[in-house]
């Protein structure tokens, strides 16, 4: 009697004291040691940079994260454009747009890439820089060093 009255008292101990490893994820108890909570969805920890992405799980030293979709790494540096992923080193994203790099100062213009050290963006048209003050009147390039713009509109 006395060996199953502290069999009782010791399984109501630890039913009672979690589990160091005992983590709650939503409405579930998980193991933090082989899992993880992933938008209160139980996923087992894979590789070793575990990540969620949404609800799903990931090793994050393999993939990477877009927009709650796991996409496989690409090339040097992996990034996000929107869903897809690209390469930063040799790509730049332009509003969800892919695009190759330009030179050694790659900007975007819209969905264009150029490179601002030659070209400047206006009003999402890309125009050469010129002059001392390349600036934009309107859509078009201009040297406000010698001309004035006007309502957009050069004078």
């Amino acid at each position: 009697m006395y060996k199953s009255s502290l069999l009782v008292l010791y399984s109501l101990m630890l039913w009672i004291t979690p589990s160091v490893c005992q983590s709650v994820c939503g409405k579930d108890q998980y193991n933090a040691a082989v899992s993880m909570c992933c938008n209160e969805v139980v996923q087992p920890k894979s590789g070793s940079r575990p990540s969620c992405c949404g609800t799903k799980g990931y090793d994050a030293r393999l993939f990477i994260c877009c927009v709650d979709t796991i996409q496989p790494y690409l090339g040097i540096e992996p990034s996000c454009c929107g869903r897809k992923v690209y390469d930063a080193k040799f790509s730049i994203c332009c509003s969800n747009t892919i695009q190759p790099r330009s030179g050694l100062d790659s900007s975007c213009c819209g969905t264009q890439g150029y490179d601002a050290n030659l070209y400047m963006c206006c009003a999402d048209t890309i125009q050469p820089r010129s002059g001392l003050e390349p600036s934009c009147c309107g859509n078009i390039g201009y040297d406000a060093t010698y001309r004035k713009c006007c309502n957009d509109s050069l004078c």
